[in-house]
């Protein structure tokens, strides 16, 4: 038993988090462990202790704009607005006008981050402004597209909600409900049923469930949503691994429509046994781009 026997160990950004504050402790003028440390803490929900370490970076002068929009980010996830929108705007203020402004994204996470807060105070125009700046800088950002679309549901906007929620879904087409439950609202506002009930199956398989997915498609393949059904099923078939019946939806869906880009991509995967529709991913892990962080630079560095 002594021979075989291996203590728990603790999770592995638990150790970094320790070590960080060992170093921290031995060394407080250690711009980058502190960095990484507050970036940790807010990994972590350790809001407060990120907001302190962010306010001793902040103190020294170096890493300005990666300390304020570290600090803007768990100001946010911990609900305090005002203090959330006063840190990305002084990343915006920092940022704007550099020679590297119409492609930086730091810049563009700091507008999401803006969009994010009005939406949360209940300032949809303001959230419309801030996330058109952002899609200047990245328009294939499937995150603020679905932001945006949220935005103009609640102005009222609805056909152009529609509009960028399905530029949202032609990114991530699948594995991920919140466009498409944004979408159905949409389509409801707008008093189109038939499209409402496609948008709330589709969030059903996004969601994993996939036997109420397909009895909602199935009841609209002959109504006026019948196109989007169609490859709905088709995606329904393919994440069971039918890859005859995905076959047959996306031939039929041809048929409605021989352009179709979306069938002939899903037929194109069923062809090479590829049952992983594409886009099939947590939009967390991809559209917003990887941002430098406080821990991530060193002094002296742009």
């Amino acid at each position: 038993v002594y021979d075989r026997y291996r203590p728990p160990q603790a999770p592995i950004v638990d150790r970094e988090v320790a070590t960080l504050e060992a170093a921290v402790r031995a060394d407080p003028s250690d711009i980058a462990s502190r960095g990484q440390l507050a970036d940790l803490y807010t990994v972590k929900g350790l809001y407060d202790q990120a907001i302190t370490q962010y306010d001793e970076i902040l103190a020294t002068g170096k890493a300005d704009v990666q300390a304020h929009f570290g600090r803007a980010e768990a100001y946010r996830f911990s609900g305090q607005l005002d203090a959330a929108k006063t840190d990305y705007e002084a990343v915006v203020t920092a940022l704007t006008g550099g020679t590297q402004a119409s492609g930086d994204p730091t810049l563009e996470a700091a507008y999401f981050g803006l969009g994010e807060v009005a939406v949360g105070q209940g300032r949809p125009t303001d959230a419309i402004t801030q996330l058109q700046n952002a899609l200047a800088i990245t328009p294939s950002d499937a995150d603020v597209l679905n932001l945006l679309g949220t935005a103009y549901v609640q102005t009222g906007a609805t056909a152009k909600a529609i509009e960028v929620l399905k530029q949202a879904i032609a990114f991530v087409p699948f594995g991920w409900a919140d466009p498409y439950t944004t979408l159905a609202d949409a389509y409801a506002a707008s008093s189109d049923t038939a499209h409402a009930e496609w948008a709330t199956a589709m969030a059903d398989l996004s969601n994993g469930d996939a036997a109420s997915a397909r009895s909602r498609l199935e009841a609209l393949v002959d109504g006026p949503a019948a196109l989007d059904a169609t490859i709905g099923l088709g995606l329904v078939a393919e994440t069971q691994g039918d890859l005859a019946g995905a076959t047959d939806w996306y031939q039929r869906a041809l048929t409605l429509d021989p352009t179709n880009d979306e069938a002939r991509l899903g037929l194109t995967r069923v062809a090479s046994n590829d049952t992983t529709p594409h886009g099939a991913a947590s939009p967390a892990a991809s559209p917003m781009p990887t941002l430098p962080l406080p821990g991530q630079l060193q002094e002296g560095q742009p």
